[in-house]
Order: C-alpha cells, then structure tokens, then sequence
C-alpha cells in the first residue's frame, strides 16, 4: 500500500514537471551565467529528450500511476551534471539512447516488427559516433528483442543489421566525395580500437580478480581519472548514481511481480543496461562523461519507478536524502564550474 507521503504527492503532482523544467533551466544558466549558443543547444536537446522519455512511458506503462518521475528524473540528474550542457557528445549519446529505447519497446510481441528494428538501430548506430560503447550494445539489443520482446524474425535480424551500417556507410561515402578518405581510416581505427581495447581491459580486470585481489598499484593505475586531483566531484557524481540505480534495482527484483509481463521485460532491459554501464564505467573510467550519460539515461526509469511506487518510511526517507544529495551534487558540479570560470 503506498501512503500519502512527500515522494507521492511529488510523484503524483501536476507541478513536478514544470518545477523540474524551471531548476533545469536555471541550472543550465548557473555556471555561465548567461546562455552560450552551445549550451541553449545543449538544452534544446535536453528537453527534446524530456519527452522521448516522458513519450516512452506514456507508450508502455512503464510506471502504473499517473506520474512524470521518469523525465523529472532524467531532467534534474542531466542539469546538474555541467558536462551535459553544451551539445557535445555526452548529451548527443544520451539524446540517441533514449530514442533507441522508445523505438525497441514497441516491438514487443510484433509479427513484423523490423521497420521499428531498422529505426531502433539507426539510432543506436549514429549514438556510437558520440559514444563507441553503443556499438557492441548492438548484441544486447538483438538479445532483448529475441528474449524479452518475443520479436526477432530473419527479417528483424538483417533489418537491424541495415541500421547499424547505414551510417556508417553514409559517413563513408561523405568522406570519399570530400577526399577525406584519411580522416574515415583514422576514426574506423580510433572505434575499433576502443572496442579492443575494452574488451582487453575487461579481460586484465576479471583475470586480476581471479588470480588474487590486485594490488593497490592495479587500482590506482586503473582509476586514476577518477583519482586525479579535483576528482572528488566526479567519483561523488558516479557513487551517487550508482547508489539510486542499485537500489532501484534491488526494490524491484523484490517487487516486480505487481508489474505486468510485458513491463517486467522493459525494466529488465532498463536493469541489464544500467549494470553494463555501471561495470564499463569500473573498467573504463578514462570514458566518464559519455558513460555517465548512458547512465542517466538507461537508469531514470528504475529511479523513478522506485520513488513512485513506494510508500514506506524508510523510502521517504531516502526520497528526502536523494533530493539532499543531489542538491549537493548540482552545487559541486556547477558552482565550482562557475568558480572555474571566474
């Protein structure tokens, strides 16, 4: 039973959104102190994906009550981390994911679902210019739709095969007809080689662990982008991030059973993407902002799942220390941003 308490009635008001929308914006505003044409962009898009994410759920169902929670917390986490402001990479990925998402759930249980499969893959294709990690997500994705969506056919399959070489296919045939054959060679190489070199560090990383616990050495060498001077911001950023995920995804692992199937399927997608980023963001740490913006995206839905459908003391509480922290979290990326600037 979810009682009547301070999450619910901010879950469930009418005013949540725009009050989100209006802390986003002055947000945005904040470390500048004016509007560059970069960072209205960066929040054109921001908003844009506002109601990708608000369209997502009002598609599927994803939270059973009348609530924005999901694109109020994709909004106020986006705004409070200043490297999503300007229209660069990591807002553009988070942009593309997000699209991708709300085009791979509508293929749930179809006969013929390979327009949507074509669609859902192209977004994920040019999202993987911004971020590489998107690329190799593209086996995951063919799993969901064989597993959890109950929709790969032949045609599904080469239809989202299509999708992600038509970019690249165009970006090739640019790059012939502007002769600028060596800058295509050298980004195919930069891709390749940070997909290889992902997967040899995932391979060094589990094997250490296997072998013994690594050495104070192995963790410094490896989370040292996260260990430099002036990190704090960024490891304080990632904890608290990871926390609402992992404790999103642990409520719902105890509760999903008053979702319907084709919800459970959702969230469990939502649940694999989030865990895959949280374990590249611990392998790759060097890729923190685009990492981090998949995360937000791929893990607002169960953070707003959880504060909408709980009703405890306990989660109130928490409700409370998350608005706290994340008040916290906005103070430290921007102001000091701010200061920086000045």
């Amino acid at each position: 039973m979810i009682h009547n308490r301070l999450q619910n009635k901010v879950a469930g008001s009418v005013f949540t959104l725009p009050v989100c929308v209006v802390i986003a914006t002055a947000l945005w505003w904040l470390p500048q102190r004016a509007f560059s044409i970069d960072c209205i962009l960066g929040l054109v898009l921001c908003l844009l994906t506002t109601y990708v994410v608000m369209e997502t759920n009002a598609q599927q169902h994803i939270i059973r009550i009348r609530t924005r929670m999901m694109s109020c917390v994709w909004l106020v986490l986006t705004a409070c981390l200043s490297f999503m402001h300007p229209l660069e990479k990591p807002i553009i990925a988070a942009a593309f994911l997000c699209v991708s998402y709300l085009l791979l759930f509508r293929c749930y249980q179809r006969h013929r679902p390979q327009t949507i499969v074509f669609h859902a893959f192209l977004m994920l294709s040019i999202g993987s210019f911004c971020a590489p990690i998107m690329l190799p997500m593209a086996i995951l994705f063919f799993l969901y739709i064989a597993i959890f969506l109950r929709s790969m056919t032949k045609k599904a399959f080469w239809a989202g095969v299509l999708g992600l070489i038509v970019p690249y296919w165009c970006y090739a045939v640019w790059c012939f007809v502007t002769g600028d054959i060596e800058h295509l060679a050298l980004n195919i190489k930069h891709l390749i080689s940070d997909i290889e070199h992902f997967y040899i560090s995932s391979f060094s990383y589990f094997q250490h662990l296997a072998i013994a616990l690594p050495s104070p050495e192995f963790w410094k060498e490896h989370f040292s982008p996260l260990l430099e001077e002036g990190s704090e911001v960024k490891l304080f950023s990632a904890l608290f991030i990871v926390l609402l995920s992992i404790v999103s995804i642990v409520h719902y692992l105890h509760t999903n059973y008053d979702d319907k199937i084709r919800v459970r399927m959702i969230l469990y997608i939502y649940m694999t993407q989030t865990l895959l980023l949280i374990g590249f963001l611990l392998l790759k740490p060097a890729h923190y902002e685009t990492t981090m913006a998949l995360l937000v995206a791929s893990a607002s839905p169960l953070i707003a799942h959880y504060f909408a459908l709980t009703g405890s003391i306990l989660s109130n509480i928490f409700f409370v220390l998350s608005v706290l922290l994340t008040a916290g979290m906005a103070t430290l990326n921007l102001w000091l941003t701010s200061f920086s600037i000045l």
